[in-house]
């Protein structure tokens, strides 16, 4: 017998759903600064969403692109970063994949975030935002 072992084995055994997949978009300017938004609280994300029943990664991507930033993209990579974690809001796993993208129209604020900012991603350690993505980005890039 194999036993497996999860250092999230307990919350595992009483997950609520499957994994919650998410898109993020990875966008760089000329320097090399990396593209945040700040949604409705204060915390700063890569611009992303969930997908929505029935749609495709590019274009679960493609849409929040738009809804977040008014804006078209392109998909500049064929093999995204998964990086599984959870998500301690809902208490849910989550997968999120993580696409390298460029901006095909400038980008402007919606009703969808409150500001957004390009960053050098050892600066945004200062900012609020999720540590776990911080560190996974800094093993990736």
């Amino acid at each position: 017998m194999i036993k497996f072992y999860h250092k999230m084995t307990e919350r595992l055994k009483n997950i609520k759903s499957a994994y919650r997949v998410a898109v993020k978009g990875l966008v760089r300017d000329q320097s090399g600064k990396l593209l945040f938004v700040q949604e409705r609280s204060d915390s700063w994300d890569l611009p992303s969403g969930g997908l929505e029943h029935g749609e495709n990664i590019v274009e679960a991507l493609t849409r929040e692109f738009r809804e977040e930033l008014g804006v078209d993209i392109t998909i500049d990579s064929d093999r995204p970063r998964i990086i599984p974690t959870w998500n301690t809001k809902f208490d849910d796993p989550v997968l999120i994949i993580i696409y390298e993208v460029t901006l095909l129209t400038t980008p402007c604020l919606t009703d969808e975030v409150s500001n957004f900012s390009y960053f050098d991603i050892h600066e945004i350690k200062q900012e609020k935002l999720d540590s776990t993505l911080i560190g996974r980005l800094l093993d990736i890039y």
